[in-house]
């Protein structure tokens, strides 16, 4: 089994800040590996585990997302493919095109995992336009995967609703976070993980698409706060505190 997962090196949301205008300040913000693409690493070391096989990593970036590959590395994977790229004059039709068009020069592969989105942009259309580009079966927002034989059994978590899919291998899906528990790799692991092979693909060498989309601005959501004091005993304050939550649609009494 040929299994391959795709992680992002992604902008570490948790150390934004903005500007007088609500702009996110980039300028000195770390990186990371996209916290959701952990959980399609595990899930492809997960799927090695039982099926046998290899897992490889697929990046899109500079070789600062090196760093994300080399964690993937770490937690279990076999091997990595880095595509060089300036993803800054990338959209996600561009990505995709450029991971369909590496997977199938180092393929093929069984199953094609992502996370349902980057925790820093979260636009969730890598993964169904990998599956385009590959002509193969999309199986989104999977929150358990059961592979044998020629086929796999995937339980699709959807906003009211379960479903439950059947795919023909090779296909591509994309997990949730309520799939798995990441583990942590040892320190022995992540010496390891810098031995691995990595093949690095200049994009130029795969012509993917120049950006059809591009961020013209950027803005954080204004939160006004209502600033209501209330002044009372403990059970004044109570009963007025649930008045204006139910007044708020918060709570019903």
């Amino acid at each position: 089994m040929k299994i391959a997962v795709c992680v992002k090196h992604a902008i570490d949301e948790s150390e934004l800040k903005v500007d007088s205008e609500g702009r996110p300040i980039f300028a000195g913000a770390g990186c990371k590996m996209s916290t959701f693409d952990k959980n399609g690493v595990e899930e492809a070391l997960r799927l090695k585990a039982s099926l046998g096989g290899e897992v490889v990593v697929f990046t899109v970036g500079s070789s600062e997302a090196r760093k994300s590959m080399k964690e993937a590395l770490a937690m279990g994977a076999d091997r990595g493919v880095h595509v060089l790229a300036d993803t800054e004059k990338m959209d996600a039709m561009s990505v995709a095109d450029a991971i369909a068009k590496s997977a199938q020069r180092t393929g093929p592969y069984d199953i094609v995992l992502c996370s349902e989105g980057s925790s820093d942009t979260y636009c969730g259309q890598v993964p169904p336009v990998i599956a385009e580009k590959l002509g193969l079966p999309y199986a989104g927002y999977a929150r358990k995967i059961e592979a044998s034989g020629g086929s796999a059994k995937v339980e699709r978590a959807l906003e009211d609703s379960v479903e439950m899919v059947e795919c023909r291998l090779p296909f591509v899906a994309s997990v949730v976070s309520e799939i798995n528990e990441p583990r942590y790799p040892t320190l022995i692991q992540i010496m390891q993980a810098s031995k691995k092979p990595v093949e690095e693909i200049p994009l130029q060498q795969l012509e993917a698409p120049p950006a059809l989309v591009s961020i013209q601005s950027m803005r954080a959501q204004p939160m006004n706060r209502k600033r209501v004091t209330i002044v009372g005993t403990p059970e004044e304050s109570a009963s007025k505190l649930l008045e204006l939550l139910s007044k708020e649609g918060v709570v019903r009494r």
